[in-house]
């Protein structure tokens, strides 16, 4: 039977600042399309002690490989948006070792998410 799998996901920009209220808005619209489309997100505060900034780590889980394609599908949109986007999605594999992926908003291509499909992909027990 799979397992659901835990992904945690950084998003980033070169253009606002992480406390701008417009960059804000632009993860928030992230997290509501993964809500709407692949499942729960849940958000933590993960600021250090003296760091500028309210930077946020958000969990999505995806106990199926529908909930996978849409969750991927929602990161390439929200990525091509804007070039100075990125999204650090991180997740242990099916040997129990963390793997970490960064895509760029200009580098978002067909192959971009490969590595989190087909590792993730096994862990549900897809291929």
């Amino acid at each position: 039977m799979a397992s659901d799998v835990e992904l945690t996901l950084a998003a980033g920009t070169g253009k606002f600042h992480p406390d701008d209220r417009r960059w804000l808005h632009q993860v928030a619209t992230l997290h509501t399309d993964l809500r709407e489309e692949a499942g729960a997100v849940s958000v933590r505060d993960a600021s250090e002690e003296g760091a500028k900034g309210a930077m946020a780590a958000a969990t999505l889980v995806v106990g199926s490989s529908g909930a996978l394609t849409a969750a991927v599908a929602c990161f390439r949109a929200w990525l091509v948006r804007d070039k100075t986007r990125t999204l650090t999605v991180t997740w242990t594999d099916d040997q129990g070792a963390e793997q970490t992926l960064t895509v760029t908003g200009s580098n978002v291509d067909q192959a971009s998410f490969q590595v989190l499909t087909e590792g993730v992909g096994r862990r549900l027990g897809g291929s």
